[in-house]
C-alpha cells in the first residue's frame, strides 16, 4: 500500500469546507511577515511590512477551498482580552447544574465565545472564525521557544478551548548553527531541540505539526502553510483518540465496515485481490507484491500481540493497522480519503446514498429483499456462526453489528426499533422466547409520533395513546429486554419483517453492515438456490431451500384473542399472557409446504414460506376515518398477501365485526381466510347448554362463519385455540397444530404450480368457471365468424368458368329443371 500516494479526485469535496482562514501568531520579530511574504510571492524580501494585509489563495484544485492567511500583531493582547471577558461571562455558570444543563451551557458558551471572539478581534484585523493557527518561533532566539509554552499556547488552548488545530514554525532556520554553542555536541543539541518539541506536543494535543523552516532559503516553507491547511481538511480527534493512542471507536466501526465490504468471500480476511481492489477503487491505483510484502512486515512489527496477518491475508485488525501506521506519520490525508470515499462525514456519520433512501429510476424497491440481499445475509450468518451449529448467539449477533455507530444492536431490538422505524405502519417485533412485557408496550408508546413515515404509511397517530408521565432524563432510558438465539431462517425471517415494515430502513441497515446493491445488474428474479457463492455444509440444510415471502395482516374485533394467537404460532412459552397493543406489531413464521416439481409426478421439492404477520389493533374512534384511509391503501395487492380475520368463538358480535371489515376494507382479488379463536371455551360452553330448547348456543357462531365462508366459496375457518389443549401444546401435538395452522395459510396466498391451492378468494372457481365459458363462446364466434367469411370469399372470388362468377348457382337451378 505504499502507492497510496495521490488521493483521487473524489475527495468528498462536500465534506470539506468552502473556505478557510489560516491566522499567524507569535513574538514580533520571529518572521511573521516575511513567512507569509515569501510564501505568496516566492521570493525573499529583506524588507517586508510590519504587517501583511490579508491574503487570499485561490482555490485549491484539490477540494476547491479558499484560503485567507491573517497576520498579526500584538496577537497575545487581543487573545487576551477576548480570554479575560469569556471569563467574566462565564463565571459561576457551572456550579449546581445537572449533566443537560452542563451540556446545555457548554454550547451557549461556545456560541459566546465566537461572538465575543467576532467582536474583539476584528479590531486587530484578526477575522472571528478560525479554522487554523500557525505559531511561529525564531530558531535562533530560545525565549521565544519558551514562550509558546509559557504564554502563546495556554493562552490559545483558553481562547479557543483546545479545537483549533496549531502548526508550530520555527523559522530562521539558516541562522541556526547548533555547534556555536561552547562544550555541547550537534547531535546533543539536535536531540534536546526534539525532546522539547515532542514535550510540547503530548502537553498541548491541538498542536498537529513542529516544522523547521527558512523564509529566506525558500526551505519547508510551503509545508508549512500546506500542514495549516490540511490540519483543517483531514482533522485528527475524529478518527484519532490521542489519550489512549490508538483509533477512535467510530473510526475502528467505520473501517471494519470498509473490510467488510471488500470481503467478497466472507472468510474474514483481505486476500491480496480484494485488498487490490480496494485500493484501486479508493486511491485509483494499484498495490504491487512488494508493498503487500512490506506492509505485512509493518503492520506485524507494530502489533506484536496482535493477529494481524493470517495465512497470508490481512485481518480486519491488520487493515485498521495500516491506517494506524498512516496517521502516526501524519499522513491524514490518507484514511481521511477513504473514509470520504465510502460517504463518511467529518464526524465520521455515514451519509447514506439518495438511491438507498429513495431509489432509482427502473429499480425494484418492492418490499420484498433482493437476491444479492439475501446471498448477503446468508453469507454474513455462515461467517459469524462462531460455533459453527448453524445457530448465531447473542455474541454474534453483536459483532455482527458492532460496525453500527449507534449501539451494536440489530434494527429490530427495541433500543433502536423506535427510532428507525418512527411513524411507519407498525412496528416489528423483538424475537423473544416468552410473550412481550407491558415494557415493550411503554416503549412502542413512546416510539409513536407525528412525523413523517420512512415507508409513506401511518396508521395511528401519536394522539391517539393515553398520556405517559415519564421521568425527564437526560438521556433516552435503555430497556433490557431478553433476545434469544436466531436460527438462518430466524434470521432470514426478522430481515423480511424488517423490509416489510420500512423498505428504505431495511436498505439502510443493509447499507451500513456494508452490502451495496448494484441496481444496474439485471438479476433481479435470481433465486437465493441458484447462489455459487455459498456452499452450506449439512448443518445449514436450511440455505438449501428456496424461499417465499408473504404479507399478512391480522384483523379483528378487540378481544378477541388475534394476539395470543400470534403468539401461540410464534412458539411462544406463555402465548395467553398478553398486553393491550397499541399500535401495530409485525411478526414472522415460517413453515416448510411441499411442491410437486411436474404434474402427475410424486417427485417433490420442499419450500419456506416465511409469514410476515403485521397484527393491527384497534384504533379510537376519533381515528377511524383515518384508519380506514390507511387500512385502504395497505390492503392493495402488492402490499398484502393475506388477511386473517380472527374471531371469537363464544361471541357472534366478533364475527359480526370480522364480516364488517371483510365488506368495508377487502375486494375480492385480496385473499382471506377466517380464524376461529378460544375454540376450547366455545366447545365448553357448547356442552354446557345442550338439550337447552331455543338456546343460541356459542358453538353457532363457527356454523355461521362456516355458512358465511360457503356463500362466498371460501375455505371453512380455522378453528383454533391458543390454550395448551391445541397451538399452546408442548412437544409433536402442539408443533402439528401449529404446522397445520400454517400450511393453510401458506397455501391460501402461495400461487404457484406444484401447490395445492386453497380457495381464499370469494367465488374464485365460479369466475374460473366463468372466464373459461366466455373464452370458449369467444372460440365459437370466431369460428363461426372465420367459416361465414370464407363463404363470403368464396362466393365474391372471380372465376373462367362458363357463367361467369355465378355460373355454378345457374347450373345448380338448370339441373333442378332438368330433373324436374
Amino acid at each position: 500500500m505504499s502507492s497510496v500516494g495521490q488521493p483521487p479526485h473524489e475527495v468528498g469535496n462536500d465534506q470539506v469546507k468552502s473556505a478557510i482562514t489560516v491566522l499567524v501568531l507569535g513574538d514580533e520579530g520571529v518572521g511573521k511577515s516575511s513567512l507569509i511574504s515569501t510564501f505568496v510571492s516566492r521570493h525573499f524580501s529583506e524588507v517586508v511590512p510590519g504587517i501583511m494585509t490579508r491574503v487570499r489563495l485561490p482555490p485549491d484544485p484539490l477540494n476547491a477551498s479558499i484560503t485567507t492567511i491573517v497576520d498579526s500583531q500584538g496577537g497575545d493582547v487581543a487573545l487576551s482580552s477576548v480570554t479575560a471577558t469569556l471569563s467574566l461571562a462565564t463565571s459561576g455558570s457551572g456550579d449546581g447544574l445537572s449533566g443537560s444543563e452542563r451540556r446545555a451551557s457548554s454550547a451557549s458558551l461556545s456560541s459566546l465565545r465566537k461572538s465575543i471572539s467576532s467582536n474583539t478581534l476584528s479590531n486587530v484585523g484578526i477575522v472571528e472564525m478560525v479554522d487554523s493557527i500557525i505559531l511561529v518561533y525564531d530558531l535562533d532566539r530560545d525565549e521565544t521557544f519558551f514562550r509558546l509554552e509559557n504564554h502563546w499556547l495556554p493562552l490559545i488552548e483558553r481562547c479557543y478551548n483546545g479545537e483549533v488545530p496549531v502548526i508550530v514554525a520555527g523559522t530562521k532556520m539558516d541562522l541556526f548553527l547548533p555547534s556555536s554553542i561552547a562544550g555541547v555536541t550537534d547531535e546533543q543539541v539536535l536531540a534536546r531541540s526534539r525532546q522539547q518539541v515532542v514535550s510540547l506536543m503530548q502537553r498541548f494535543r491541538f498542536i498537529r505539526q513542529c516544522i523547521k523552516c527558512s523564509a529566506k532559503n525558500l526551505l519547508r516553507v510551503d509545508d508549512v502553510f500546506l500542514k495549516a491547511q490540511q490540519a483543517v481538511f483531514y482533522p485528527i480527534v475524529p478518527i484519532y483518540n490521542l489519550d489512549v493512542g490508538k483509533l477512535s471507536e467510530n473510526c475502528e466501526r467505520a473501517f471494519t465496515r470498509i473490510f467488510r465490504m471488500y470481503d467478497r468471500d466472507h472468510d474474514g480476511l483481505l486476500s491480496h485481490s480484494e485488498l487490490d481492489r480496494f485500493q484501486h477503487d479508493t486511491f485509483r491505483v494499484y498495490i504491487y507484491e512488494r508493498d503487500l510484502a512490506g506492509w505485512k512486515k509493518v503492520v506485524t512489527r507494530n502489533n506484536p500481540n496482535a493477529e494481524v496477518v493470517r495465512e497470508g491475508k490481512f485481518t480486519a485488525d491488520g487493515f485498521l493497522s495500516i491506517f494506524d501506521v498512516f496517521i502516526c506519520q501524519n499522513r491524514l490525508d490518507v484514511p481521511w480519503t477513504a473514509l470520504r470515499k465510502f460517504g463518511y462525514d467529518n464526524d465520521l456519520n455515514l451519509n447514506l446514498p439518495q438511491s438507498i433512501l429513495y431509489g432509482l429510476d427502473g429499480a425494484d424497491f418492492s418490499w420484498k429483499l433482493s437476491a444479492s440481499a439475501r446471498r448477503f445475509l446468508a453469507d454474513v450468518f455462515l461467517q459469524f456462526d462462531s460455533d459453527k451449529d448453524g445457530v448465531l448467539s447473542l455474541e454474534d449477533i453483536e459483532k455482527i453489528f458492532s460496525v453500527v455507530q449507534t449501539h451494536s444492536l440489530p434494527p429490530w431490538h427495541l433500543n433502536r426499533s423506535a427510532d428507525l422505524f418512527r411513524g411507519c405502519f407498525s412496528l416489528p417485533t423483538m424475537p423473544t422466547d416468552s410473550a412481550p412485557s407491558g415494557s415493550e408496550a411503554l416503549r412502542e408508546v413512546i416510539a409513536s409520533s407525528q412525523s413523517l413515515s420512512t415507508s409513506g404509511i401511518t396508521i395511528i397517530s401519536g394522539a391517539t395513546f393515553p398520556t405517559l408521565d415519564l421521568p425527564s432524563t437526560a438521556e433516552e432510558p435503555t430497556i433490557n429486554v431478553p433476545s434469544k438465539p436466531l436460527s438462518f431462517l430466524d434470521w432470514m425471517g426478522l430481515w423480511h419483517v424488517a423490509s416489510a415494515v420500512s423498505p428504505a430502513v431495511a436498505r439502510a441497515e443493509l447499507f451500513r453492515l456494508g452490502h451495496v446493491e448494484n441496481y444496474q445488474r439485471k438479476r433481479k428474479n435470481q433465486d437465493i438456490a441458484s447462489r455459487a457463492a455459498i456452499e452450506p455444509n449439512s448443518r445449514n440444510l436450511d440455505m438449501r431451500l428456496p424461499s417465499r415471502e408473504v404479507r399478512v395482516l391480522l384483523l379483528g374485533s378487540p378481544g378477541c384473542g388475534k394476539t395470543a394467537l400470534l403468539n401461540s404460532l410464534r412458539c411462544l412459552e406463555d402465548p395467553l399472557s398478553t398486553s393491550k397493543t397499541p399500535i401495530p406489531m409485525t411478526s414472522s413464521v415460517h413453515v416448510r409446504v411441499k411442491k410437486n416439481l411436474s404434474k402427475g409426478s410424486d417427485t417433490e421439492e420442499t419450500i419456506v414460506v416465511h409469514l410476515v404477520i403485521t397484527d393491527v389493533p384497534e384504533a379510537k374512534a376519533e381515528n377511524q376515518a383515518l384508519r380506514k384511509k390507511h387500512l385502504t391503501q395497505m390492503l392493495t395487492p402488492g402490499n398484502c398477501d393475506l388477511v386473517m380475520l380472527a374471531f371469537d368463538s363464544t361471541n357472534s358480535a366478533s364475527l359480526a365485526y370480522a364480516n364488517h371489515l371483510e365488506d368495508e376494507f377487502l375486494i375480492d382479488d385480496i385473499p382471506r381466510v377466517y380464524v376461529a379463536t378460544k375454540a376450547d371455551q366455545s366447545a365448553l360452553e357448547a356442552g354446557d347448554s345442550s338439550g337447552v330448547e331455543g338456546n343460541d348456543t356459542q358453538v353457532s357462531v363457527i356454523q355461521r362463519a362456516a355458512l358465511h365462508c360457503r356463500d362466498l366459496d371460501l375455505e371453512p375457518p380455522l378453528v383454533t385455540s391458543a390454550t395448551s389443549s391445541m397451538l399452546g401444546a408442548e412437544g409433536d401435538h402442539g408443533e402439528k397444530s401449529r404446522c397445520s395452522v400454517l400450511e393453510h395459510l401458506a397455501r391460501s396466498c402461495v400461487f404457484e404450480a406444484g401447490i395445492e391451492q386453497l380457495r381464499a378468494k370469494p367465488h374464485e372457481e365460479e369466475k374460473r368457471r366463468d372466464a373459461a365459458k366466455q373464452r370458449f363462446q369467444k372460440m365459437l364466434w370466431l369460428g363461426v365468424g372465420s367459416g361465414v367469411a370464407a363463404a363470403f370469399v368464396g362466393l365474391l372470388w372471380p372465376t373462367k368458368s362458363k357463367g361467369g362468377r355465378f355460373g355454378w348457382l345457374k347450373s345448380l337451378f338448370n339441373r333442378h329443371s332438368a330433373v324436374m
